[in-house]
């Protein structure tokens, strides 16, 4: 059969066998049209970067609905009858911009830009589906799916609120009206699409071994499931987002679309049920019940909707089913389903089919354990539930706000036999993600009959046998077994809280029955602009903005290579500390698509992705050769003809190993618990030798105290993920690779090839997200890529798939620091000694022990060699070898000299922010700084009114945390950054070239605004093109904060010595000469006006940077959830060359900081080493609705650098350090609901990241504790 369906308003016909059964919209969008807008990340409907919108008809209704679709996980094959669209359709530069793309752009919502068509597509897929008359409240809720990692979604945030009909957001004049916004343009034309042109697809050369079935009715479905043989696998197909958890088998023969049946697509609603077609979406039922909930005896609705709103994200839930969900559960026990949690505890009747005129109601449980073959969900019954008669709740207590699974979900419905005595007739209480056959807490359901839900003696002993009945199981990754109990517990006790007449309830209690409730986030930004120095200083649109948010701004992926190209994907150990004997890719190289297998032993010259040097003295393997270091340590490279084939044939390659195994550890506590003296690295560098016991003796009130932090590992979590291009041209390998390092990347190649250096070329136009995971591991996939292409002559690309990079590569240095200090009655310092020790994964590479975090431990405080000692070591662990990520080392030396201020603080019982005043080093600009922030931030008042919340709140606690930074900036290592800037005699336009790379930063913009400044032409009519490894050749490292002031200070040489070649030409020709007449004058003359110059070390001195923070939060003592009700940050950025980039930096790296403390959990297998939070489904960073409620950023005004490039600072990483703050916050809250729960006035060890685990188990909360009064 063919698939008719348009593309931007091109028509497509393909042939269903002419392509792989399993080929996603996405990957049909990107290698055969050609339309790169649509990213890609995680394939798994986690990241959203590949959202498109499909307007499809729908079946029962014939209404064309349009949604916002995951293209990755959209089968192409499911696509019939539908129109498309990808940011390429909204607007471009020659037929103009999409109001979304403009705005996104204008309001500074784009760093990488990487994310960016995603999050467009995603807002246009809103607007569409409600007409454009959407509320802020539904804007802010939309972006769960979509994962920004630069930004800090506040300004993304706020240019998608602006369409909102309630908006508030200053929008600039220039963008068009909402009405403007649903014209879809043709990309070839510019017109307005009239669907009347085409273009052939490519097709596939080998015929697919699988069939596809498109029935129109369930007589059809019924028929194409008869063609199933027996034993043969089928699949039936609705939204596909199942694989997003559990990724689909190889080996389905049948997959049959049931997107057109229309009756399982029916509903209905009576007096007393509520029909629901199996296939309508999550989205669907949500809609029906909105309707619904405004009927009597389905006001539980409301509720059901307020729980699906919780369920992944926007367009999974457009396109995921009722009965695909259920279908999930029923293969996969263990699976938290949140449709079966809800719908089970509701004692929904499912309608199944053995036929088409056979069919069947059941129940949900009596569902999942039929065996039937080949049995079809028809639709779900919701019973009517008067609200007089029943009482229904539902929970879902999640790792995050948005678009992730349940640590544990819950439902209950209480039937009442007399309502005013609260006497239970019947009772469901439900509960998820305990174990696999856990459902109904039974021993309640039968206790409650002919019970007083409320009173205290029943509700003691619900406690008492719900405690008894759970027995979670042990399941990493997912929360601990104590940690799910309590929760449990918890869910219950809350739903008597908010449910019991208030009478009833203490009145410290009634706010624990609640959930945390977000309002509408927004933010403030203060700066400085200097008029005289624009467009330096002046708040501009990124330079890049608008092309990364229509999607034409190209990533290395995005890059068209020769038919011929092979896909690479990594084969990886699995013992670790074990041998490897022998490698058989027997197998892999059977499998269709495979071209080759490449190892350790065809590697020419050296077996290394590092080149050495001082920061990089061990050799860091490209493929092991001999003893396996970490668990999927890359072994070899698979070369094939698509990048599925690719990955699958990686698993099918054996490897045997010597039997040498021995213990494995993952983690510093591992290491030191076991005493491996041979692990830990002493450091030579320390801060001077302390006496601890020859200090002055304890004064009356004077504390002396000890405490551990710990800070566990991040995941830099780059939207672009590790990609590189080779192609091999005129004896040379061109390589497209997205790295912060060419130099780096480049020598590595060469000298894994045996290669002259100059034989290997790089080009680098924009980095999708970098934060040091580009810095040096770019190049193992580099290396990987560019053997695999001279050994086949042929163009190689390799795109690291997340599972492998969160695997294979390195990430941020753990650290742990056992403190110790004494402090005088008023906090001041009298001692304090802190030994820590950092996690160097498998090797010593790149080590911050030394050279970052010791240099910073020292913070704002009078820590002088008489009272201050640090000692740190490098721990060596069976992991990846570490590497630098934002802010390395000095985030957390910062941390745990701010945690030692506050334990001190603590326990004086002194204000936190008095320790620190009594403590500053004087002299320190914080001196002047902390009396005006606490001031303007209303810091005491604030404190006072918390603590009286909470007095007022025993399930509710508020907190605040401060904290200080004094980031030093070391521009030591910046050794060269050369730079070329053109101007063009023919128009006067100007371009720029340099060695460093935009990862997102701004550095392209930042050049070009000194460019414009020093030559005295408008911001317009310069230009920066890609860095690359001649006109760049040499170029340091970006990274470290400083590559923009950098390469600033290079362009204005540059720059300089144009206007000097220039300025005979400007003084003969007179003041009226215009710029134009100059240019062509000197043309003329021979004036050369191309200049390169270089940053040159010393050019910049090194220098610190200072920050405050403020953040305020509030914590659900119960459960352990929180919202960031406010952070104010106040940085020193000196003039900052870019007000609008700058601010963007600030927020993106605090909110990195905040998933680094909150979110972002690493857990390993301690067994075998492996990595078991290796994708979106497991692992956490920050969502749009985790960022703070109230966001206000101040850039310091009236504070010029003096040693700064035009008395600028950096600020690319400084705020993470600030993001620490959270953890005094959460502190502050814990400590007033340990002190009403009984418990000794103790400090709780809070680190990275502090989850709600941590929270509920540091609480002191105690079930039996759990009353109404």
């Amino acid at each position: 059969m063919s698939i008719k369906f348009s593309v931007n308003g091109f028509p497509y016909e393909v042939q269903a066998t002419d392509y792989a059964p399993d080929l996603t919209l996405n990957a049909f969008l990107r290698q055969h049209l050609q339309l790169t807008a649509t990213k890609y990340m995680c394939l798994e409907g986690g990241c959203g970067s590949c959202v498109c919108v499909i307007r499809r008809r729908h079946p029962a209704t014939n209404e064309v609905q349009p949604r916002a679709a995951n293209s990755c996980l959209t089968l192409l094959n499911t696509c019939d009858d539908v129109d498309i669209i990808t940011d390429e359709g909204l607007g471009n530069r020659l037929s103009g911009y999409h109001p979304i793309q403009k705005r996104l752009a204008q309001l500074n919502g784009s760093q990488c830009g990487y994310c960016s068509p995603g999050f467009v597509m995603n807002m246009y897929g809103l607007l569409e589906q409600h007409q454009g008359q959407v509320t802020m409240a539904q804007v802010e809720d939309a972006f769960g799916g979509n994962i920004c990692r630069c930004t800090g979604y506040r300004p993304i945030l706020d240019a998608m609120k602006s369409f909102a009909v309630d908006s508030d957001t200053a929008v600039p004049a220039e963008c068009v009206d909402i009405e403007d916004s649903f014209e879809l343009l043709c990309p070839r034309t510019g017109q307005s699409c009239q669907g009347s042109c085409s273009r052939p697809a490519r097709r596939r050369q080998d015929p697919a071994p699988a069939h596809w079935h498109w029935p129109k009715t369930l007589t059809e479905l019924f028929s194409a499931l008869g063609q199933v043989a027996s034993g043969e696998l089928f699949m039936l197909v609705a939204g596909s987002t199942a694989h997003g958890v559990y990724r689909r088998p190889r080996g389905i023969r049948h997959y049959i679309d049931v997107q057109a049946v229309a009756e399982l697509k029916q509903h209905s609603l009576e007096t007393d049920h509520l029909l629901l077609g199996g296939n309508l979406t999550l989205t669907d039922a949500m809609e029906l019940f909105l309707v619904a909930a405004k009927r009597p005896g389905f006001e539980y609705c409301a509720q059901l909707w307020q729980h699906f709103n919780l369920i992944a994200n926007v367009p999974v839930r457009n396109n995921g089913t009722l009965a695909g969900n259920i279908s999930i559960k029923k293969e996969h026990p263990e699976f938290p389903s949140d449709v079966f949690i809800t719908f089970e505890a509701l004692d929904v009747n499912v309608l199944v089919y053995d036929s088409p005129s056979s069919q069947r109601v059941m129940s949900l449980l009596t569902y999942l354990g039929d065996a039937t073959p080949k049995l079809v969900i028809g639709g779900f019954i919701l019973r009517a539930y008067p609200r007089e008669r029943y009482l229904f709740s539902s929970y879902k207590i999640l790792p995050r706000a948005q678009n992730v699974h349940a640590y544990v979900n819950a439902g209950f419905l209480v039937e009442w036999q007399d309502v005013q005595r609260h006497i239970v007739h019947s009772a469901r209480i439900c509960f998820g993600n305990i174990r696999p056959d856990y459902v109904h807490a039974q021993p309640l359901e039968q206790l409650l009959p002919g019970r007083d839900l409320y009173d205290p003696a029943t509700v003691a002993q619900m406690f008492e046998q719900l405690r008894g009945s759970l027995q979670a199981e042990e399941r990493p990754p997912e929360a601990s077994p104590e940690y799910r109990e309590m929760l449990a517990c918890a869910l219950l006790y809350k739903f008597l809280l908010a449910t019991a007449p208030q009478e009833l309830v203490r009145e410290r209690y009634r706010s624990g029955g609640q959930l945390l409730e977000r309002a509408l986030s927004s933010g403030s930004q203060t700066f400085e602009t200097i008029k005289q120095n624009y467009p330096v200083t002046q708040p501009v649109q990124k330079l890049e903005g608008l092309m990364q948010c229509s999607g034409e701004a190209s990533y290395m992926n995005d890059l068209l290579t020769a038919s011929n190209a092979v896909h690479c994907a990594f084969v990886t150990a699995k013992r670790v500390g074990a041998t490897i004997q022998q490698i058989d890719a027997t197998a892999a190289l059977g499998c269709v698509g495979v071209v080759a297998f490449f190892a350790a032993k065809d590697i020419p010259g050296t077996n290394s992705f590092q080149t050495v040097s001082q920061l990089t003295p061990d050799a860091d393997e490209i493929f092991a050769a001999g003893r396996v270091r970490y668990y999927d340590q890359p072994l070899g490279v698979i070369a094939a003809l698509s990048q599925d084939t690719a990955v699958h044939a990686a698993t099918l390659v054996r490897v045997t190993y010597a039997n040498d195994q021995r213990p494995i550890y993952t983690s510093i506590g591992q290491v030191l618990a076991a005493k491996q003296q041979d692990r830990i690295v002493c450091l030579p560098k320390e801060l001077p030798h302390l006496d601890s016991a020859s200090g002055p003796p304890l004064a009356p009130g004077d504390v002396l105290g000890r405490g551990i932090l710990e800070l566990e590992s991040q995941y830099h979590f780059t939207m672009e993920p590790q990609t590189t291009i080779v192609v091999p041209l005129d004896n040379v390998l061109q390589v497209w690779c997205s790295t912060q390092w060419m130099d780096g990347t480049q020598g590595s190649i060469a000298h894994m090839l045996k290669l002259d250096v100059n034989k290997v070329q790089l080009q680098v136009r924009r980095v999708g997200g970098a934060y040091g995971a580009k810095v040096t591991r770019a190049n193992a996939v580099a290396c990987a890529a560019a053997l695999v292409a001279a050994k086949l002559n042929r163009p190689a690309r390799f795109v690291q798939t997340i599972e492998s990079m969160m695997e294979s590569n390195g990430k941020r240095w753990a650290c742990r620091s056992d403190y110790e200090f004494r402090a005088r009655a008023n906090g001041s310092i009298i001692m304090l000694t802190n030994n820590y020790y950092e996690d160097a994964g498998c090797n010593l590479n790149e080590n911050v022990v030394d050279f970052l975090t010791m240099p910073a431990l020292r913070n704002v405080y009078k820590l002088t060699n008489s009272n201050y000692k640090a000692t740190g070591s490098a721990i060596l662990t069976d992991a990846p070898s570490s590497t630098w990520c934002r802010a390395p080392g000095t985030a957390e030396a910062i941390a745990m000299t701010e945690t030692a201020l506050e334990h001190i603080a603590f326990s004086l019982q002194l204000d936190p922010a008095d320790v620190r005043l009594v403590n500053l080093r004087s002299g320190s600009k914080m001196v002047q700084l902390l009396p005006r922030f606490l001031a303007t931030t209303d810091y005491r008042k604030r404190r006072e009114q918390i603590n009286l919340f909470n007095a007022q709140n025993r399930w509710r606690k508020r907190g605040l945390g401060l904290a200080l930074m004094e980031f030093p900036l070391n521009t030591t290592v910046g050794f060269t950054y050369p730079t070329t800037v053109a101007i063009y005699h023919e128009d006067g336009s100007v371009v720029v070239t340099h060695g460093g790379i935009e990862i997102g930063q701004g550095i392209n913009t930042k050049a070009a605004q000194v460019a414009a400044f020093v030559l005295g032409v408008p911001l317009e009519r310069v230009s920066v093109e890609s860095s690359n490894t001649v006109s760049g050749a040499n170029s340091m490292i970006t990274a470290n904060s400083m590559s923009s002031e950098m390469v600033g200070l290079a362009v204005r040489k540059a720059c300089d010595t144009l206007n000097k070649r220039l300025e005979p030409v400007k003084r003969r020709l007179g003041k009226a000469a215009t710029w134009l007449q100059i240019l062509q004058a000197a043309y003329l003359q021979s004036v050369i006006l191309i200049a390169s110059d270089s940053y040159k070390l010393g050019d910049i001195p090194s220098y610190s940077i200072f920050g405050l923070s403020l953040s305020e939060l509030e914590l659900d003592i119960l459960t352990g959830s929180h919202v960031i009700r406010r952070v104010d940050i106040l940085e020193d950025a000196g003039e900052s060359l870019s007000p609008n980039i700058d601010v963007g930096q600030v927020e993106g790296a605090f909110v990195m900081g905040l998933g680094y403390y909150l979110t972002e959990l690493l857990v390993y297998d301690r067994q075998t080493g492996r990595i078991l939070t290796n994708r979106t489904w497991n692992y956490h960073p920050p969502g749009a609705k985790d960022i703070p409620i109230d966001f206000r950023i101040e850039l310091l005004q009236k504070s010029p650098n003096p040693v700064g490039f035009m008395r600028s600072k950096a600020t690319g990483e400084p705020a993470l350090c600030l993001s620490v703050g959270v953890l005094f916050a959460m502190q502050h809250a814990i400590q007033s609901a340990r002190q009403d729960a009984g418990l000794p006035r103790e400090w709780v060890r809070l680190g990275a990241p502090t989850t709600p685990e941590t929270v509920v188990l540091n609480a002191g909360s105690q079930v039996q504790n759990f009353a109404l009064n």
